[in-house]
């Protein structure tokens, strides 16, 4: 007749507890893996001449139909957050000073684990323009764009400076 080896309570107690040891140093770092940023930040400064921006008005319209918050400091800077994935368009107006436009595109921002550590924060200037500089002209469109290239997320900046008659 053969006998059976019937564990004892400790051994099996035992036996669970490196079960769930093991499983948890698998899923550790499943779980402390970096989500993506679900906004971008961008931090920008606006120029203008007479270093006077108490009159500067800076409106954020997101995917044309909200608009966001942003104030501008006394230095003459701003942030913003953009949601991830949308485009957005900021409008600065001054008295005396030509309409400026820059588009947004946060599509493609956090593709990459290298995306999101660089684009997790983007700084740019503004220099606002007096309209005597250029009388009866104003600027064709946005004057420039921010967006992120597709599959690696690289930032990519355009400029477009053309006048037209008012």
């Amino acid at each position: 007749m053969k006998t059976r080896n019937i564990p004892t309570l400790e051994a099996v107690a035992l036996a669970a507890i490196l079960a769930i040891a093991g499983l948890s140093l698998i899923a550790a770092p499943m779980l402390a893996t970096p989500t993506a940023p679900e906004e971008v930040i961008f931090t920008g400064w606006l120029h203008v001449d007479d270093n006077s921006v108490d009159d500067l008005v800076l409106v954020v319209t997101v995917d044309e139909d909200r608009c966001l918050y942003a104030e501008v400091e006394g230095s003459g800077r701003f942030v913003i957050s953009v949601p991830v994935g949308c485009r957005a368009m900021l409008s600065f107006f001054k008295p005396g000073h030509l309409t400026k436009e820059v588009e947004i595109d946060t599509r493609n921002s956090m593709n990459t684990s290298k995306a999101q550590r660089a684009n997790k924060k983007v700084k740019f200037d503004v220099v606002m323009e007096a309209v005597e500089k250029r009388p009866g002209r104003k600027y064709e469109g946005p004057v420039g764009s921010l967006s992120f290239v597709r599959g690696t997320g690289t930032m990519k900046v355009k400029h477009d400076l053309r006048v037209v008659a008012e």
